[in-house]
């Protein structure tokens, strides 16, 4: 799934019956797109535009999580609210400001004070386009998901790179009904799916907002995180596939540690790949890649560094990325 990113929005739904009836008002897609990028630009639009609520389940790493989902758009600024239903509880709301995480058990919530302009579903760019030097995108079958008759869009890598995908769009509202993370194999390793799904004009301000008043929570913001320029950038990237490039540079103070964590955020536009440089750690690393599910992790000691790969990418990704990364040492001129 695109990014849920992968801080407070990685969470995820069970089993209801509810009505599925649509107001008048609601806009639905009234021709059937033509090919399968229109088909993924009008769930773009459709996401992020339309009033929704529903259950879903998100399974990854061989656990599945179920959640309810509430979305709307008021004055023209989106709302969003994720309530989970199995432990651990917590609720994230998502608007133009900011999105919160309230984590009811410890009555504690964590913040994080920036607009996020995509829906928590899924994350897309806005030019699909460039997506296709490597993805083909194709057209396939009709089926039912959630009792709703959805098409579905198949995404493979034109590399070894990166995962395919499926995703099975609502032929009504243009919605994500489900979609599939496939590995090299062709094995499903992480879904997305809506087992209820109700469009309504409207929803009412209860549904969007936090059960858990504000004044009742320890607030914790996120820790200060200094946003970096890539020219800044003392390491060398060499051998990264084709496509990845770097989205954000950041540096993290860290409570207790004198050494921030500088983090870089690469993407090709759908994958993403996180590297993390931590300076002082312990020499006796051993160089190794893991896995969990969809993701994929490699680490290795450069000079004074540890240096740690992740992301929903095949191993082989990681591994490349993390052999290419060379530190270059400051000269007494810089």
């Amino acid at each position: 799934m695109a990014r849920v990113r992968r801080s407070l929005l990685t969470l995820a739904v069970g089993l209801s019956i509810v009505s599925f009836g649509v107001a008048a008002q609601v806009p639905t897609v009234s021709e059937p797109p033509a090919d399968a990028l229109s088909w993924l630009s009008g769930m773009r639009q459709a996401a992020s535009k339309l009033s929704y609520k529903g259950i879903l389940a998100f399974s990854r790493h061989g656990q599945v999580e179920s959640f309810q989902l509430f979305h709307a758009v008021r004055e023209g600024v989106e709302h969003e609210r994720l309530i989970s239903m199995n432990s651990p509880l917590r609720e994230v709301v998502r608007n133009a400001e900011k999105v919160v995480c309230y984590y009811p058990d410890t009555q504690t919530a964590y913040v994080e004070n920036k607009p996020s302009r995509h829906s928590l579903l899924l994350d897309f760019p806005e030019d699909l386009h460039q997506l296709t030097r490597y993805y083909h995108f194709s057209l396939q079958d009709q089926a039912y998901v959630a009792k709703r008759l959805a098409r579905i869009i198949s995404i493979t890598p034109r590399d070894d790179y990166r995962y395919a995908r499926r995703i099975w769009l609502d032929v009504e509202s243009g919605l994500p009904l489900k979609s599939e993370l496939l590995d090299e194999t062709g094995a499903d390793i992480e879904q997305m799916v809506f087992s209820t799904l109700e469009l309504t004009a409207d929803l009412p301000l209860h549904e969007l907002e936090a059960s858990i008043p504000d004044t009742s929570v320890k607030w914790e913001v996120s820790q200060q995180r200094e946003m970096l320029s890539p020219a800044s950038l003392e390491w060398s990237l060499e051998g990264v596939p084709e496509g990845f490039r770097i989205i954000s540079y950041s540096r993290t103070k860290r409570p207790g540690n004198p050494v921030p964590l500088d983090h870089l955020l690469l993407s090709d536009g759908l994958s993403s790949v996180s590297i993390y440089l931590d300076e002082g750690k312990s020499d006796t690393l051993k160089s190794h890649p893991r896995k969990m599910g969809a993701f994929n992790m490699a680490t290795r000691k450069v000079g004074t560094y540890q240096v740690t790969v992740m992301g929903e990418v095949p191993e082989r990704t990681v591994a490349v990325i993390a052999e290419g990364l060379h530190h270059q040492e400051k000269t007494p001129h810089d």
